[in-house]
């Protein structure tokens, strides 16, 4: 009598195991999928297709300066017809977030993006005290929108609310060149 009431209480205890680790599996995968349902949705930031004003021919170009500290970049170019009520604030292009300055009396918006020439000078020694003095590398900031190739995001205020829209290919425009003179 002893064994069988044994017998049926390891039984019991199996099925509940088995049923508890089916149930813990299903609760994770649940679990799992709305995490990854709701880590997409928090990173697609809503962007129209059509541009709340007309953007006309578009283009970036890119840049190096003549002196070593200079650096090199791009800017981004934005000719827009007039809209009073529209403010363009940012451009998220190449991975970058470009905060966008309307040129005075025209109705284009440039945004400029400099890749800083690398600070010589750190102090490398095996002691870290002697190191003290070197500036830490700026990390480059997060943009909220995955963007492929030539792709463009610009940020904008239309009646003190943010809204976006995109850009699907904003062309390079090549700069000529103009040779420096010499000074005699």
């Amino acid at each position: 009598m002893e064994n069988q009431n044994a017998r049926a209480s390891e039984e019991k205890m199996g099925k509940r195991r088995k049923s508890i680790s089916i149930k813990s599996i299903c609760t994770n995968i649940v679990l799992c999928s709305l995490l990854a349902v709701f880590t997409q949705c928090a990173s697609s930031q809503n962007t129209e297709k059509t541009a709340p004003v007309k953007v006309k021919e578009p283009y970036f170009q890119k840049w190096n300066s003549s002196i070593e500290e200079g650096g090199s970049g791009f800017l981004v170019y934005l000719p827009i017809e007039e809209s009073s009520n529209i403010q363009l604030e940012y451009a998220y292009f190449k991975g970058k977030k470009i905060k966008l300055e309307r040129k005075a009396r025209e109705a284009v918006y440039v945004g400029k993006y400099v890749n800083r020439a690398k600070k010589k000078g750190y102090k490398m020694h095996v002691d870290p005290k002697k190191e003290y003095g070197n500036e830490f590398p700026e990390s480059p900031e997060k943009i909220p929108y995955e963007l492929k190739g030539n792709e463009c995001v610009i940020e904008y205020t239309k009646n003190n609310k943010k809204e976006h829209f995109r850009l699907d290919n904003l062309p390079e425009k090549k700069v000529e060149g103009v040779p420096m003179q010499i000074r005699q």
